[in-house]
């Protein structure tokens, strides 16, 4: 299994970027193939080569952004049957909610398996230390199960039973 870690934020405190190192942080010491992948340097990226996908974007208004959208378009066809988990990193859950809601509908119409987990992760500056290392044990018991929702979805089938732990 191969799993893109997509990152969408262009704030100062890049809060999604602390999320998304945590994740590929766990992923690599379990021995899963992961690449990490910043819209702020570059979003032409080969959705292709991934068996499972996670979104996590920073969202400070009711819209994804432009970037994300892009990414999504200029891969329409390569979305079928992928296994998405969308996060989004945000100060205000009804903000989040619009986002969230908003990528679960484009990607879902593309044909996409999306984990339905709600996962709006709020006030997250005074979740990581100086460091960016993960100082919540809420969060980080809820990373854990986030990973394990991916893990056991793999790679989905029509007639495949969901998992949910």
């Amino acid at each position: 299994m191969k799993i893109a870690l997509i990152i969408n934020d262009y704030h100062k405190e890049r809060a999604s970027l602390k999320v998304g190192l945590e994740l590929e942080e766990r992923l690599t010491a379990l021995g899963i193939e992961n690449d990490m992948l910043d819209l702020q340097d570059d979003y032409l990226i080969d959705i292709s080569l991934y068996d499972s996908i996670i979104l996590i974007a920073e969202n400070q208004g009711p819209l994804i952004s432009f970037e994300l959208y892009s990414i999504i378009l200029n891969n329409r066809s390569e979305w079928q049957n992928k296994l998405i988990l969308p996060i989004i990193t945000t100060e205000e859950a009804i903000l989040g909610e619009s986002a969230f809601q908003q990528i679960r509908m484009i990607l879902k119409s593309l044909g996409a398996n999306i984990i339905t987990e709600q996962t709006i992760f709020t006030k997250l500056h005074n979740k990581f230390d100086q460091l960016m290392n993960l100082k919540d044990q809420e969060l980080n018991f809820v990373i854990d199960r986030l990973i394990l929702l991916v893990l056991s979805e793999g790679k989905p089938s029509p007639s495949r039973m969901r998992i949910i732990a």
